[in-house]
């Protein structure tokens, strides 16, 4: 897709949401039915009792924080925070001296999630919540901060799903965890459905293949991906008077449900604690080639970085410290190396004087 054409994806939802956000539209059009949804999918009635007024707006499809198994003192990440479903009950598990974040790029939502921020903190006395305006394929987060990511039933809403991937990669901490719960198609849409916007909003239109979404995190380079498809009873949906399920259902084909197309699966990924990732493995090679002058190799591996999501400016650096390395002379690289290796020699020697053994550091392993 272009630039203009994923803007305008992400003006349909986040008008679309801010409908929900004001209560003009959401699933079924009552706090009744967003409970029992909830309490459908996996949530407790402890869990949502600690829930401000109007955080429940029944658009979840998944407990990504039962799948967490959140502890106390972590970070959390909410991708498509809404209302604050998610990040109250995360906050709660996460505890005092831990932290939870909700990202949402729609206005309307945002403004209801800080307002119901102290009625949380009045009811259980935790003031560990905060929520951002940024979208997730730009998270307005640090790397490398957050220990545990999970995101309920808004991946699927993003017209650039790898970018958002490649984003839940660069702010985990090594060794954090992504905890999706997401809609996945069992089988491709019709044309129909997919052209439109009342789908995209419900959750339908923008979903696809578990395969592919396996791919796009293995791209990113998280490791240990598994899914698991839950029970999901898309007859609530369905038989609901809300206005945006009523036009989903106009345009199904004859005899077909939206639970046809559609299945919830939870997905679990790690980032690797040391591992190097697709991504920047391809990046150095693409470095590599260009100080090799491998005109073959590095049309190669500029091809395969775009594969694994690797953006256009980290492909210019990476080119940009090739062209570094290559102006340094043969003489002074081997100038170099001669230098390290004097320098290993001298440390190993200071080692075996002042302990009298042979030196077990691994600088001297080496």
């Amino acid at each position: 897709m272009t630039g203009d054409s994923n803007e305008k994806i992400r003006e349909t939802v986040r008008k679309g949401y801010g409908e929900i956000a004001k209560g003009n539209s959401g699933c079924c059009g009552s706090s009744k039915s967003s409970q029992q949804l909830a309490e459908g999918i996996g949530y407790t009635k402890d869990e949502l009792a600690i829930l401000p007024d109007g955080a429940n707006m029944g658009l979840s499809c998944g407990n990504p924080t039962a799948v967490a198994n959140l502890k106390a003192g972590q970070v959390v990440l909410d991708l498509g925070s809404g209302g604050g479903f998610d990040v109250f009950i995360a906050a709660k598990k996460v505890g005092a001296q831990g932290k939870s974040i909700g990202v949402d790029m729609t206005p309307d939502m945002l403004s209801k999630a800080r307002t119901g921020i102290s009625k949380f903190s009045e009811k259980i006395g935790l003031n560990n919540v905060e929520f951002r305006l940024g979208e997730i394929e730009h998270l307005p987060v640090a790397d490398s901060s957050v220990d545990i990511i999970i995101s309920n039933c808004v991946i699927n809403l993003s017209p650039a799903k790898q970018q958002v991937w490649n984003e839940i990669a660069r702010v985990l901490k090594p060794g954090g965890k992504a905890c999706v719960s997401d809609l996945a198609l069992k089988e491709h849409l019709p044309k129909e459905v997919l052209e439109s916007a009342s789908a995209l909003v419900g959750c339908v239109a923008g979903a696809v293949l578990i395969d592919d979404t396996i791919k796009m995190a293995q791209n990113a380079g998280l490791t240990n991906i598994t899914t698991e498809e839950k029970k999901y009873n898309f007859d609530v949906l369905e038989d609901c008077s809300d206005p945006l399920y009523k036009e989903v259902k106009k345009i199904m084909p004859e005899g077909k449900k939206i639970g046809d197309y559609i299945v919830s699966i939870n997905v679990v990924a790690e980032k690797p604690s040391e591992a190097i990732s697709d991504k920047h493995k391809e990046l150095v090679a693409i470095g590599a080639s260009v100080t090799a002058h491998c005109q073959p190799c590095l049309v190669y591996h500029l091809d395969k970085a775009k594969q694994t999501g690797a953006a256009d400016r980290e492909i210019k650096m990476a080119i940009s410290i090739g062209k570094a390395v290559q102006k340094g002379s043969n003489a002074a690289m081997d100038e170099f190396i001669d230098q390290q290796g004097q320098s290993v020699k001298s440390h190993e020697s200071i080692c075996r004087q002042e302990t009298k053994k042979e030196c077990k550091s691994s600088c001297c392993k080496g």
